[in-house]
């Protein structure tokens, strides 16, 4: 291998997530599943959800707050909010406020035919949720007919929705709140991905996958700006092979200084490199990944905490109760009363909706 080697270490912790789970942002072949463009009246609250795929919302004007995965985001005319698989999310416009924005659900990588479905089919229910005296407003109604599209899929069974394989991409490149995208050239962009949704053939297919692709690179562009110092350039795939790094051996004693002298470069300067592409020190993008692998642990296994502070790289339960309440806003007990569910559905202990 070219560039940065690391040694593995000698065993991976029993219940590591793998690293194929990740998928590098320049080998991506996206899979737009459903297009809208919606207007919310200020007041507007959306009953609690989750979803199966992956959802980017463009705001146009006006804004709204979204409570997700334990954390608070409110996003404004320009920005982009990016929602993952199976985390719990509710949006609140507020008073006052009218919000315009685009919905956008896709796979980052086209699935295979028993895991693709039609987003108006799994999502609707949610309008109409249980203890609701009235439907909420509609988020998932298609504005128009777009046959040659999944229209054959069969009625997705929720337990082959909680199986979907959800590769998951670098969330230093697309963390859940996104800024600094350029209004005048992204705004156009959501709008001809609409307008082309409702198009037949292949050829609008491929304008679906490109201007998708057009946007994820202007994202890219604000973790990796174009005017980055060419040795920060050279050093990119240094960098980029430390982050696969620490995604796959996230359990093990990782450090600064460690990735550094492989790096051959001081531990400062690889710091400084390693914040600028990703925009995070190394410690902190440790403990993202760890704290993320350990949400996966507790929603769908009944491992101790013990157990799962182990297989994510903390020295004991109590301080990963600490860590985990810090970047979560709650505690891993909690989080699993609230989340744990999804697992007990996968098993069918559960009714599914």
């Amino acid at each position: 291998m070219d560039g940065l080697l690391l040694q593995k270490p000698e065993k991976e912790a029993a219940g590591q997530k793998k690293a194929e789970n990740f998928i590098r942002m320049d080998r991506i072949a996206p899979y737009v599943r459903y297009v809208n463009y919606k207007i919310f009246e200020g007041g507007t609250l959306l009953p609690e959800r989750i979803i199966y795929d992956h959802e980017l919302i463009y705001c146009l004007s006006g804004e709204a707050v979204f409570l997700y995965n334990g954390s608070e985001y409110r996003i404004r005319k320009g920005e982009l909010f990016y929602l993952m698989p199976y985390l719990h999310n509710t949006m609140i416009v507020p008073e006052g406020k009218t919000f315009r924005a685009h919905c956008i659900h896709f796979d980052w990588i086209s699935p295979e035919e028993q895991y693709d479905f039609r987003a108006e089919q799994v999502y609707l229910h949610m309008e109409n949720l249980p203890g609701t005296d009235s439907p909420a407003p509609a988020l998932y109604k298609k504005p128009h007919s777009t046959p040659g599209k999944n229209e054959d899929s069969a009625p997705a069974n929720e337990e082959v929705l909680l199986r979907r394989p959800n590769p998951e991409v670098d969330p230093a490149f697309f963390p859940p709140l996104i800024t600094g995208l350029d209004y005048d050239t992204t705004a156009p962009v959501f709008k001809e991905l609409y307008q082309n949704y409702s198009q037949l053939g292949t050829g609008a297919r491929l304008r679906e996958r490109s201007l998708f692709l057009q946007i994820a690179a202007a994202v890219c562009d604000l973790s990796s700006p174009a005017g980055k110092a060419p040795s920060g350039l050279f050093h990119e795939k240094t960098i980029s092979e430390s982050v696969n790094y620490i995604q796959e051996y996230y359990t093990e004693d990782i450090s600064l200084p460690l990735l550094a002298s492989h790096s051959g470069l001081s531990p400062k300067y690889f710091g400084q490199l390693f914040k600028e592409q990703t925009g995070m020190a190394v410690r902190e993008y440790l403990t993202e990944v760890r704290i993320r692998n350990a949400r996966h642990l507790l929603s769908h296994t009944d491992n101790t905490l013990e157990q799962i502070a182990a297989d994510t790289g903390f020295q004991d339960k109590f301080y990963f109760t600490k860590v985990f309440k810090r970047q979560t806003g709650i505690t891993p007990g909690k989080y699993r009363k609230l989340y744990g569910h999804l697992d007990r559905m996968k098993k069918g202990e559960l009714a599914l909706s």
